[in-house]
């Protein structure tokens, strides 16, 4: 099959890019090696909500204001979107390799040439688990964060959750809701008060235009590296100090592991206090958007997740001694680019990029972090890096001599799908 473009990946970042790219007439095809919205279907737990409201997600269609979806939600929406794309399904790609003016994909349903390319398969998709796992004892069942799913379907025991960012602290707090006890290994990591000052910070921040902050606007352009801050989701404030006086014991961060022993270093105190340090930072950004624009509000108020507590001292977790029958590994994701060539990779295994263009003409990445603002990756700031995209890859063909004709959008939703590779399938386009 020989095609203008090739999106890979039919996740909110795909979607978003087809979508956009059916607005300007622009021939194309969505590669998905799952369905539609993979990762979300199968690295999300049971109790999941987005900690973004309704208002923030306009792509996944019409919601309540303050709604929070959960993850069958998004999935179910993302089908929906799915369905006025030309989406193929169960087709991996497992090479990509440049030839003059023309990209090949090697996939599992044939040979694909397109004039350009998309990469909308995600920077979050593979779990990231430390070296010192391997250490664990055998009878400690260990899983990461996208296999967790509810406290029932854990072993009996304590649950140890190694990392406290946003899934880490969501998790340890399923957990003990659940009735399970729970060790908490923590890092430091920033949080964001739900509410402040009579309104959702999100939306003091939306509206102040923070979301949309590009790299060159920041006082240090690392930053980009920084951890996510912690917003608890569906619409309240979750930090280290409530998820103690849940019942949480809280550690520092896990540095060894001695037989049944998991050793923490003596970070806890620091860790606690880079949380608060950074709500502090947004109540001052937001105090600054009030006294800058003139605005009226109400004086601040406590946040219900603020506050002291009496933080252990002990820096060891015997697993045998507190009966924990499971670790969680809240360690984060990377993305997978085995299919890239190692020419189009930077040096930590992702695609070299400058803003949304690849290295190679025609190439443009959509659904990473900060490709041209702080939400180039969330489900608020994908579609505005698709238009662009979208722009790019029409002016690219122009150039280029696409095809003189391009498909309609009826044509489109009439490009046929498949669940599972068959051949040369894609050879009916």
């Amino acid at each position: 099959m020989d095609i203008d473009c090739v999106v890979v990946g039919a996740g909110p970042a795909g979607l978003a890019a087809s979508a956009a790219l059916t607005g300007r007439d622009v021939e194309h095809v969505v590669l998905e090696r799952g369905r539609p919205g993979q990762t979300w279907r199968s690295q999300r737990w049971d109790s999941f909500r987005l900690n973004t409201p309704g208002w923030a997600n306009a792509m996944l269609g019409w919601q309540e204001r303050d709604a929070f979806l959960t993850a069958g939600e998004v999935v179910q929406r993302l089908d929906d979107l799915a369905a006025g794309c030309p989406v193929h399904t169960g087709v991996p790609v497992r090479r990509l390799d440049q030839h003059a003016d023309r990209f090949v994909l090697d996939t599992g349903a044939g040979r694909v040439q397109s004039r350009a390319v998309v990469i909308a398969t995600g920077g979050e998709n593979v779990p990231q688990v430390p070296a010192l796992a391997r250490y664990l004892p055998t009878h400690v069942a260990q899983l990461h964060t996208g296999g967790y799913r509810d406290p029932a379907h854990l072993p009996p025991g304590a649950i140890l959750v190694a990392g406290s960012g946003q899934s880490g602290c969501q998790i340890a707090e399923d957990l003990v809701r659940g009735g399970r006890r729970v060790f908490l290994m923590t890092s430091p990591v920033g949080r964001v008060p739900w509410r402040y000052r009579g309104r959702p910070t999100q939306e003091w921040l939306f509206d102040a235009g923070f979301f949309h902050e590009r790299v060159g606007d920041l006082p240090d352009p690392a930053l980009v590296h920084a951890r996510r801050p912690i917003f608890g989701s569906g619409g309240r404030s979750l930090s280290l100090q409530s998820l103690a006086r849940a019942g949480v014991t809280l550690t520092g961060r896990m540095v060894d592991v001695a037989g049944h022993q998991v050793i923490a270093d003596d970070t806890l105190a620091a860790n606690v206090a880079a949380g608060d340090a950074f709500a502090a930072r947004a109540r001052a950004l937001v105090d600054d958007i009030i006294r800058d624009g003139g605005i009226e509000a109400p004086p601040a108020e406590r946040d219900p997740t603020d506050g002291m507590v009496d933080l252990p001292s002990a820096t060891i977790v015997d697993l045998r001694a507190e009966g924990i029958g499971a670790v969680v590994w809240c360690t984060g994701f990377t993305g997978d680019f085995s299919w890239l060539p190692a020419g189009l990779l930077d040096g930590t295994g992702q695609p070299a990029h400058t803003g949304l263009a690849g290295t190679a003409a025609g190439m443009w990445c959509i659904g990473l972090r900060w490709l041209t603002h702080r939400s180039s990756d969330t489900l608020n700031g994908m579609p505005r890096d698709a238009a662009l995209v979208a722009e790019a890859v029409r002016k690219h063909l122009d150039r280029r001599g696409g095809n003189a004709e391009p498909r309609t959008t009826d044509a489109h939703m009439r490009t046929p799908k498949v669940s599972e590779p068959d051949g040369d399938l894609l050879d009916e386009l």
